[in-house]
Parts: structure tokens; sequence; C-alpha cells
């Protein structure tokens, strides 16, 4: 059976966000990785790696080295991750990396996923998984980006494998069964004839 990946809605992220005070430096940083997950499908180890000549606002590209099976890509940059990433910038302090401690060491994944649980939790936006709330993962973010831009119909789905960073497209066709179930709701809803 096909566990398909569970998401959260726009408002959902929104909520996320809105419980972020950016006006302090771990604010705007967390801030920064929230959507950098969200707008971009970084993983947590990815987050934790980018090094500073990674994000080029020039290119508006973020290069990601050495993601899952030593895999290297490329990720476009939105307004999004640009403004959140300018204001983390203007207030972080020395350090060869992306998302660094206040102290500029690098941070761990685990602290990752407390901060994106903790929000969650505090926003009360949750995924259900069966008869279970859990508090939303970095990785739900991920997989959150991922179906959005399918079902965007912006991207195909094997410019999605390319963002995701997926060896096989057999992996990224888990997202066409996301979209499949809300087409499927769409025409059951459709008025019949009779």
């Amino acid at each position: 059976m096909l566990k398909l990946p569970k998401i959260i809605d726009q408002k959902s992220v929104k909520k996320m966000l809105a419980q972020i005070n950016a006006d302090c430096p771990t604010g705007a940083r967390n801030y920064a990785i929230i959507i950098m997950m969200y707008r971009a499908g970084l993983r947590v180890q990815e987050i934790c790696d980018l090094g500073l000549s990674d994000c080029n606002f020039e290119t508006g590209l973020i290069y990601v080295q050495q993601g899952k099976g030593g895999k290297d890509r490329y990720v476009p940059m939105d307004d999004d991750i640009e403004k959140s990433l300018k204001a983390w910038f203007a207030v972080r302090p020395e350090s060869q990396l992306v998302f660094c401690t206040l102290e500029g060491g690098q941070l761990m994944q685990r602290y990752i996923r407390e901060v994106c649980y903790r929000i969650s939790e505090k926003a009360g936006v949750f995924i259900q998984d069966g008869a279970v709330k859990k508090p939303v993962s970095p990785h739900k973010l991920r997989h959150t980006f991922l179906t959005e831009v399918l079902r965007e119909g912006t991207v195909n789905i094997r410019e999605v494998q390319e963002l995701a960073g997926h060896s096989s497209l057999n992996t990224t066709m888990v997202y066409t069964h996301v979209v499949m179930d809300e087409l499927q709701e769409k025409i059951k809803k459709r008025k019949g004839i009779t």
C-alpha cells in the first residue's frame, strides 16, 4: 500500500510563520529556515550544510551540495526566500554557514526539527496521520512544496524530480497521487446531468 505524503495548506504555513518573531536574530533565522524548507523544498541536513557561497542573489540560485545520495543540485530562489534570507543576513553573526547559531556554529538537525514542531504546535497546525494529530515536521514542509509546485502546473513531474534531488522518477511519482486524490474529489463534486 502506497503511503501518500502528508501536506498542509498555504493558510496553515502562514499561521506557522505568524508565530515567529522575525524582529529578533533567532526569529529572523528561523523564519528564513521555514521559508527555505517550504519554498525551496530543502531537507533539514541541506539547511544545516548550506554555505554562504551556495546562495547567489545575482543568479537567484541555491546550490545544494552533497544532498541525499551525494547529489548536487540547483534550486531557484523566489522573492520570499530572497527577502527572508536578506533579513537574516542583516543580523547574522560571522560564519561560513548560511544558517548558524548566534555564535556562528553549525545548527543541528534536531534543533531545526524542534523549532518546526514548536512553531506548529503554537500555531495549532497539525498533520492528521490516521487517528493521530502530529506537529508539522520539516519534511512535511518539503512535501508541501513539491506537491504545490506540481499542483500549480508551473512545473512538470521531471522538473519536480530535479527540484527534489530525487535519483529516481519513481520516488517523485508519489506526488502525482496526491494531485490525483484532489482531482478525484473535484470530479466527484461535479453536478450530475440527471
